[in-house]
């Protein structure tokens, strides 16, 4: 079953056959899952996003909604980063939506300087990823989060953020981050960054901070998940 996904600075919604758009642009739109403007599949779609950026009880990031019946059925979820407020979330969540309509109308995954020590790089990559992939999956039920920093050869540090929808038991998030994880190589091998979107889970890392500097230090009131490794 395919899986589009809409990415923005600090949060991504994703249902089947809708979009996948960077922040930075460029987007692309799926060729599969079409509709017509005037369908009850775009019917409920406008339904289930207008719920969504409209929805003020939901104060934790994650939203997971859903609206009409087979075969139009439309299924969302909505993930927020987890270092940002609850009124940057739903002013993301309220413009994902919107930028979504926008540039797929009709339709139903980094930083590539390379490092100078690859060999060096890796090994302090793997051990912070594998930490905060454990503190990330052992998370609450509403946020399975976490960010930290480590130092790497040639003064340089590394900074990772891994999260998980919360909806994952502490198992399926540890195995879906792992996956991620395991694919850094392929893509990313001695890159500064990197970065993989899978439709439950987030994993990027850069040579340069790109979270809330808070969260390597709040303490976990509200912010479970976070943690800070240095090597």
């Amino acid at each position: 079953m395919c899986c589009s996904r809409l990415v923005l600075s600090f949060c991504f919604i994703l249902f089947h056959a809708v979009a996948l758009t960077f922040a930075q642009d460029p987007h692309f739109c799926f060729e599969t899952g079409n509709y017509t403007t005037n369908s009850t599949y775009k019917a409920n779609l406008n339904t289930l996003l207008a719920s969504m950026s409209s929805n003020t009880e939901i104060d934790y990031g994650f939203y997971n909604f859903s609206a009409g019946e087979d075969p139009d059925k439309v299924n969302a979820i909505a993930l927020c980063r987890g270092d940002i407020s609850t009124e940057e979330c739903r002013s993301c969540v309220n413009k994902s939506s919107h930028d979504l309509l926008q540039y797929c109308p009709n339709q139903k995954e980094y930083n590539t300087k390379n490092v100078s020590d690859v060999e060096g790089f890796n090994k302090v990559l793997k051990p912070l990823l594998d930490g905060l992939r454990i503190r990330a999956a052992s998370g609450s039920s509403t946020r399975k989060f976490a960010v930290g920093s480590a130092a790497a050869p040639d003064f340089e540090t590394i900074h990772a953020l891994l999260m998980c929808t919360p909806d994952l038991d502490e198992l399926e998030c540890s195995n879906c981050l792992r996956k991620a994880a395991e694919y850094i190589p392929q893509c990313c091998d001695g890159k500064q960054g990197g970065r993989y979107i899978a439709p439950r889970c987030d994993l990027r890392y850069e040579v340069y901070s790109f979270f809330d500097p808070a969260a390597e230090t709040t303490s976990s009131e509200g912010l479970e998940g976070t943690t800070k490794v240095m090597e």
